[in-house]
């Protein structure tokens, strides 16, 4: 996977400024193998992500402030607390809301887990998949990927799985196809920092600053600008620690919990610093 920024380039020709934004590289990140995350949800496209550093701003890292949209996820290891961004994805977080809200997610699977690096869930099947009467074309698996230059797949990170693309081979070659996400998610732990990568992103991080982000928080790099990111936990990070390190089954293909890992009910509220006092 080639994954690059290039900055916005002011006061020369917009044609030539396009171009340099364009074709500059400025950070490659090549880990889509060192991660071990096999071929499974591992976003690999071969287009390069142009991103404006001027709008980088990474509201991940500041603590949710009153009236800001939360979502309390109650799972059988624990509760999770995820401040939720419609700002940025409107759609993502609207539809996660209204199944939330609609009870969809009661009782639904944990279904894949990546050692210490992430775990899926939101499935009504162990397996991953959906119940017959909710297929692709259903209006709640049809929801635009939204990618924010605020938002980023940093340990924590509340990330909705992408269900379908429309668009050729040269659309996809490109960049240029249409990405859909669905009901099921994933809440990104973090890749091992090894020797290995830590100098790629110290070394990217002297020209882009999300690296040095990476570097810092932890996460998974290679998702950047490929997957929607809607929500960041804010509490539970132990839970989801164990979640992303429990048992799997024999399957090395399934890669499921050996013990049933379910959401209980996800709840939707307010965040209010009384509230959270008396909790």
């Amino acid at each position: 996977m080639l994954y690059s920024f290039a900055h916005r380039t002011s006061g020369m020709p917009k044609k030539r400024a396009k171009t340099i934004r364009a074709l500059t590289l400025i950070a490659v990140f090549t880990l889509v193998l060192s991660i071990g995350c096999g071929l499974w949800y591992t976003y690999t496209n071969t287009y390069s992500a142009v991103v404006d550093m001027n709008a980088v701003d990474v509201i991940q890292l500041e603590p949710p402030k009153a009236g800001d949209t939360i979502a309390t996820m109650h799972t059988t290891a624990g509760d999770m607390k995820y401040c939720l961004y419609p700002s940025e994805c409107p759609q993502a977080v609207e539809n996660f809301v209204q199944l939330a809200e609609n009870g969809y997610y009661d009782g639904t699977y944990v279904f894949r887990v990546e050692d210490g690096i992430f775990f899926a869930g939101g499935s009504p099947n162990p397996d991953g998949s959906l119940d017959e009467d909710v297929q692709n074309d259903a209006h709640e698996e049809s929801i635009p990927r939204e990618l924010s230059p605020k938002l980023w797949p940093i340990r924590g990170a509340l990330c909705a799985l992408q269900t379908k693309k429309d668009g050729g081979f040269f659309r996809t070659l490109t960049g240029k196809q249409t990405v859909y996400n669905g009901s099921r998610f994933l809440v990104a732990n973090s890749i091992e920092m090894t020797e290995e990568v830590t100098k790629e992103l110290t070394e990217a991080s002297e020209k882009n600053p999300v690296a040095s982000l990476f570097l810092k928080e932890g996460g998974i790099p290679n998702y950047a600008q490929q997957i929607t990111v809607f929500g960041q936990l804010y509490d539970g990070f132990e839970i989801l620690d164990a979640i992303t390190h429990a048992e799997l089954t024999d399957d090395s293909d399934a890669k499921r919990p050996k013990e049933d890992i379910r959401i209980e009910s996800v709840e939707i509220g307010v965040y209010t610093e009384e509230t959270e006092k008396t909790e």
